[in-house]
């Protein structure tokens, strides 16, 4: 249960970030409110993950989530594109476009 309650603070912490992320790169301002979010959700979802699993947990299953949530979020809001298909293709396509 533990891990559950982490998962979902890693994830939200994630979350936060990909935001603060896309707001700096649109508006060219820290957003200190976001940043702090994603703090306090991490050392939530770091205790959690310590009393749960000990403190070798927090890296190992805290990272993960975060960057996978951090992925989803930023490619969902616009940040970029995770694409996958052959490498070729891709280069040919994009030196076809005008």
């Amino acid at each position: 249960m533990l891990l559950l309650f982490a998962a979902v603070g890693f994830a939200g912490a994630g979350a936060a970030l990909a935001v603060a992320r896309h707001r700096f790169a649109t508006d060219y301002e820290h957003d200190a409110g976001m940043l702090a979010v994603a703090a306090m959700l991490v050392l939530f979802g770091g205790l959690c993950t310590s009393v749960g699993t000990g403190f070798s947990g927090i890296p190992a299953f805290g990272a993960l989530v975060v960057w996978v949530s951090y992925a989803v979020t930023a490619q969902r809001i616009g940040l970029f594109h995770i694409r996958c298909g052959r490498l070729e293709e891709a280069a040919i396509e994009e030196h076809r476009r005008p």
